[in-house]
């Protein structure tokens, strides 16, 4: 369909700019006349001739900040009673990613054609992620838009400093190991081949220790070029694995078990499914519609899946806490506060306290990241520095007995 580039005023008298498909410029006029508009001008735009592909490409990223300040502001407008098309074009107006505003201007156009928000995100995937496109279509399914999208914000900035936490816990440990590997380096690119050449000098055989680090560089200096297109191919065919349905529940399976890192996220994804879980239950929502909706915005398919069967025994009749104790994901103190709110009545009372008890959790292991991770680190520098020594001293106590045994001390 041609693109119309169109200018309107709103019912408040504010003037809009933006574009709509349409078969003519009549419908199109229509079209604004039934969302209240007051068209201005309508003009049919001629689209550039772009490489496929190449505009996605190249476009810019979003900050996690603009992100958050974006869903913050749409929920202060939208709970003020804006429209949300007049909301959109306000927030285009003013953010200052080009990238995120092109993305606006694409979701107005959208819902102007009668697409849902959800669906219109949905486009825009390296900006809306699954998760943030699934927690829209909960608050849009639920009526709890402004709710979910105001938990939703929250959510991405406690992420956002876990992240930062989380990248400062690692910068001591990383800059550990990039000492080590360039020491590692420099000992076998310059220093060895010295002991070597004496070594073949004198006659003397090279100790294994020595010939497996000589190896390894030398590998790796001849068939660089082919271990990174190796890494390269491997790393795309792990993305694309982890795409489908087999690969993605797989790959979400075994990140919750990766050693300090997968309680941590074990730890997010049962604060998440708790407050999600609370938002919608606070609604008046029925149990079994709650769950469908939090499966959804959990970010992990494992731990959906179990959800959805939680959902399933609940759909035949059967309480929340039996099956999620039966599933073996949830933790005991999990599943006993459940039941609790179950027989209590105040059962959003008690998956808010669990989400609570979880982001403590959370911070906890954050702060003492660098204390977990220390052990461990340690352990591997030890082993490798130790091999590194064996792996010098050893041939130059080759060449001293070469010299001893020829009579040169």
């Amino acid at each position: 369909m041609p693109l119309f580039r169109y200018k309107v005023r709103d019912k408040d008298g504010k003037i809009l700019s933006g574009t709509l498909e349409g078969s003519d410029i009549n419908t199109v006029v229509e079209r604004l006349d039934a969302l209240g508009y007051i068209p201005i001008t309508v003009k049919e735009e001629k689209k550039a001739t772009t490489l496929p592909g190449v505009s996605g490409f190249l476009a810019g990223r979003v900050k996690a900040v603009d992100l958050i300040n974006f869903t913050r502001q749409f929920v202060a407008l939208h709970k003020a009673g804006l429209p949300m098309l007049s909301a959109m074009g306000a927030l285009q107006g003013q953010t200052r990613n080009k990238t995120l505003a092109n993305a606006l201007d694409s979701i107005r156009k959208d819902l102007m054609g009668g697409a849902s928000l959800s669906v219109a995100m949905s486009k825009h995937p390296r900006i809306f992620d699954e998760l943030y496109v699934n927690s829209v279509w909960a608050g849009e399914t639920g009526g709890v838009l402004d709710e979910i999208l105001a938990r939703l914000a929250d959510l991405l900035e406690h992420e956002r400093k876990l992240r930062g936490d989380v990248q400062s816990a690692m910068r001591y440990p990383a800059i550990l190991m990039v000492g080590f590997v360039v020491a590692a380096i420099v000992l076998a690119t310059y220093v060895m081949p010295k002991f070597i050449s004496i070594l073949t000098t004198i006659g003397s055989k090279m100790p294994l220790p020595t010939q497996i680090l000589v190896t390894g560089v030398s590998f790796a200096q001849r068939y660089w070029f082919m271990g990174l297109m190796a890494f390269g191919v491997a790393a795309a065919l792990f993305y694309l694995f982890t795409r489908t349905g087999g690969g993605k529940l797989w790959w979400d399976q075994t990140k919750l078990k990766i050693p300090i890192f997968g309680q941590l996220l074990f730890k997010m994804t049962m604060s998440r499914f708790s407050r999600m879980f609370e938002t919608l239950d606070r609604t008046g929502l029925p149990i079994l519609r709650c769950l469908g909706l939090v499966s959804k915005t959990t970010g992990n398919a494992y731990i959906s899946q179990h959800i959805d069967k939680v959902a399933e025994s609940v759909r035949r009749g059967r309480g929340i806490a039996a099956p999620m104790r039966e599933s073996g994901v949830f933790p005991p103190m999990v599943v006993q506060m459940v039941a609790t709110g179950e027989e209590s009545g105040a059962l959003d009372d008690m998956l808010k306290q669990i989400s609570d008890f979880y982001d403590g959790e959370v911070e906890y292991a954050v702060k003492n990241l660098t204390g977990m991770i220390e052990p461990v680190l340690i352990l591997i520098m030890g082993v490798g520095i130790v091999f590194l020594i064996i792996a010098v001293i050893m041939p130059y106590m080759s060449i001293l007995s070469g010299f001893g045994s020829g009579g040169g001390f």
